[in-house]
């Protein structure tokens, strides 16, 4: 059955590993759209090419890929919370490039419990510092983060709870992935959806121009474009760059 996609919003949003279609959805009813059905809806737009060609797939890592054959490089990435679908699309540059995104919503301040199992010291002590009204914001910025940059290395969950840290202030950055502190090239773009009380953040990897891998020549698939390439958006929020 074709899913309802009525409704669906479009940004785009540039950046410096290159400009992000960014598409999120609110579903009327239960169950909410599903993110492999707004990625597909969101290639197709970028790739002027009916939705019936797109078929999401996972690659080894288990993240959303396209087949290796008929489309040009992008990095794909989805995620919902309660009736929001949020999914996001890059042209790949370098093949370092990485992309995740996700989206969180809490109607009440996170118990300590949760706060125990989520975050690390680090960020618990972070979160502390601001005033109480602050807190449940910034726990959902931890949160997305954490979750949106695990979604980009192909990580799950339980290894982002303490594999990746996150720092807060003055705005997010990747403080902390695996045994790297000093991780180079992250690029942290907290989110707002307009009328929605849902935090969103999308994680970026762009490789420092020293460390990005050469690649052969490749003659260019079929080129894509923005759904709307006369109108470009700019980001809810000033981004956060990892050091």
């Amino acid at each position: 059955m074709t899913p309802d996609l009525a409704g669906a919003r479009y940004r785009r949003l540039p950046t410096s590993a290159g400009p992000v279609d960014l598409w999120w959805h609110v579903s009327p009813r239960r169950p909410p759209l599903r993110g492999r059905a707004l990625l597909e809806h969101a290639v197709a737009a970028h790739c002027a090419r009916p939705t019936a060609e797109v078929t999401v797939v996972a690659d080894p890592l288990g993240r959303p890929a396209l087949p290796l054959s008929g489309f040009p490089p992008l990095r794909l990435s989805a995620a919902h919370s309660g009736p929001v679908t949020v999914a996001a699309v890059l042209p790949v540059r370098h093949p370092g490039t990485l992309l995740g995104v996700d989206v969180e919503h809490l109607a009440a301040p996170p118990s300590a419990q949760l706060l125990d199992l989520a975050l690390t010291v680090a960020e618990r002590a972070a979160l502390a510092e601001l005033p109480p009204a602050l807190r449940l914001s910034g726990f959902l910025s931890l949160w997305t983060a954490k979750e949106a940059v695990a979604k980009a290395v192909g990580w799950p969950l339980l290894r982002a709870l303490v594999d990746v840290e996150i720092g807060l202030r003055p705005r997010p950055v990747l403080a902390r992935l695996g045994r790297d502190r000093a991780p180079r090239g992250w690029l942290l773009v907290p989110l707002q959806l307009p009328g929605r009380p849902h935090t969103a953040t999308l994680a970026l990897h762009d490789p420092p121009q020293r460390l990005r891998p050469s690649r052969p020549h490749r003659p260019p698939l079929r080129p894509c474009r923005s759904p709307n390439p006369r109108r470009e958006h700019p980001p809810w929020t000033s981004p956060g760059t990892s050091p």
